[in-house]
């Protein structure tokens, strides 16, 4: 397993988002899909509450590894005063190790919030997933779900949701999406997103016209 981060750098001429040191285990190829992809899409991350939100993402590197990023919207503030900074770790791990990962990531949850998703997980709501998942002519296939923002603790419910669709063999099979379903557990906007996302009903409204799967 490889570890690094991003976070960013109010110091020097140039502020902004930066790979904090080391960097030297990880190839260019590498550190540019990672820099494309750990940060959760989508503007407005200082308002709404969402001050110490967290979202994890898992997306592909190469065909050998994974990569896993836990972000957190901080209270840290940009040069210019704009709230909404987001720090990211990550993880790169082979499929056996991320696999294992997301189980143990799932048993860590706590009882309340294990036994609440698997209540939203209904048999309907199952049928949706899929039906979402099945590429065709107008859709790429891609889950996107929503529910109301409330908080970190309460977001448990829904990162131990979607990491257990990240499991699902079936889904990843309709979805075509090959051995890995790519998700983002908390993200603004759907768009250039992984294969399973959520998005706060605060944000539903953004999107009229989109199909998505409630889960309040």
């Amino acid at each position: 397993m490889q570890k690094l981060s991003i976070e960013y750098q109010l110091n020097g001429q140039r502020p902004g988002y930066a790979f904090q040191p080391p960097t030297d285990d990880f190839d260019e190829q590498t550190l540019k899909v990672i820099w494309r992809q750990a940060m959760p899409r989508g503007q407005g991350w200082g308002r709404n509450g969402f001050i110490g939100a967290r979202s994890i993402k898992s997306f592909p590197v190469d065909g050998r590894s994974i990569a896993l990023s836990r972000v957190t919207v901080t209270d840290q503030e940009d040069e210019t005063g704009r709230k909404g900074i987001r720090a990211a770790e990550i993880m790169l791990l082979d499929h056996h190790a991320y696999e294992d990962h997301l189980e143990e990531a799932i048993d860590a949850t706590a009882p309340d919030l294990r036994a609440k998703a698997q209540k939203l997980l209904t048999r309907y709501r199952w049928r949706r997933i899929l039906e979402m998942a099945r590429p065709n002519k107008k859709t790429p296939g891609q889950v996107i779900m929503t529910y109301p923002y409330q908080g970190p603790d309460d977001w448990g419910a829904i990162e131990a949701l979607v990491m257990r669709l990240a499991l699902s063999r079936r889904l990843s099979l309709i979805g075509r999406w090959g051995a890995v379903s790519s998700f983002t557990t908390l993200a603004l906007d759907y768009r250039n997103e992984a294969n399973i996302v959520v998005l706060p009903l605060q944000q539903a409204d953004k999107f009229p016209r989109l199909s998505m799967i409630r889960l309040d």
